[in-house]
Order: C-alpha cells, then structure tokens, then sequence
C-alpha cells in the first residue's frame, strides 16, 4: 500500500449509502480507515484498468479462483488447452471444477455459470443472457480446443447436478442451463 496521504488533500465523495456501508465495514475488518481503504480500492482498480485490462472482464475470474482456493486444498496447473492430449482428462478436470462450484456457491446454478465464464473469457467478451453464457471467438476454431473445451463443460455440468447443454460449433462455445 502507498503512503498516507497528507490530510489536507481530501476531497469530498459522495456514493450509494448501502455501499459506503459495506465500505466501512470491510475498512474496520482490515483494521484501515475508510478513507485508507477507499483510496486503496480505487487506486488498485485505476492501475489494473489503465494496464488495459478491464475490471468486468477479471471479476468473474477473481471471484471463482478465490472460492477455489477457499475450498481446494491441491495443486493448480494452468497450461494450454492443447496440453493434454489423453481422452477424458479434460471431462474430468470438468467434473472436478463442477464439485468446486457446486460445493464453494450457496447456489449451483451461480456457481457453473461463474466458472464457465471464468473458463471462456480467456478466448474473448463473454455472452450472457438468461441462462446461457457463451463465447464467439476466432480462438475456437481448432477443434482440438473445441473439444477439450467442450469435454470440461460437459464434465462441469455433470458433476454439478445442474440441468444444460453445451452449445458449441466452429467458433463459438457456451452453455444453457435448464
């Protein structure tokens, strides 16, 4: 965290009451003031931005890996799509994802579909509406990626005990939940 900041150089904000709320208690919980605490958020959040990576396009991510490590207790390995090449790794990567949605979101519903836009953003802007999230990209038109992805959103579902279907076709990927 930088320096504290010379008193005088406040300036007056002004936000949503239940957010300055939930502002207040996170600083008390980080033992920070408000004032502190806010400054740090915003100036975290301007940093990432202007590295050119937008905020929306992380929290997904930021928030599913969180509840991982909150809940898995193993090792992650991140590599390309075209890394393992052995049938069925990828649905059971799929099917172990899906437990740790399952288990780490009061709602499974919520859970599947935070983790396959996790999984997807990487290629692109994620879709969503309704109960379908899904990726149109140029990155997806090896079908090698195609089906790895397609066997671990396949696996996800299953071992989710949530109702969907994988969409998929050259170039685009996604699911619809039932």
């Amino acid at each position: 965290m930088s320096e504290k900041k010379n008193k005088s150089s406040r300036h007056p904000c002004f936000m949503d009451k239940d957010l300055h709320s939930r502002l207040s208690e996170l600083a008390s919980s980080k033992k920070m003031s408000l004032y502190d605490y806010t400054n740090y958020l915003l100036s975290s959040a301007l940093e990432i931005e202007s590295s050119g990576v937008s905020l929306e396009s992380v929290k997904e991510l930021i928030i599913v890996l969180g509840k991982i490590s909150q809940s898995y207790k193993g090792t992650i390995t991140i590599a390309p799509f075209s890394m393992t090449e052995t049938s069925g790794e990828w649905r059971d990567l799929g099917k172990r994802l899906g437990i740790i949605a399952r288990e780490s979101f009061q709602n499974s519903k919520e859970g599947v579909i935070r983790m396959c836009k996790s999984i997807l953003q990487v290629y692109g802007s994620i879709q969503e509406s309704g109960n379908t999230v899904k990726i149109m990209s140029p990155n997806l038109l090896s079908e090698n990626v195609i089906n790895n992805l397609k066997d671990l959103l396949e696996g996800l579902l299953e071992s989710s005990s949530i109702q969907g279907e994988v969409i998929h076709d050259k170039g685009v990927l996604g699911l619809k939940i039932y």
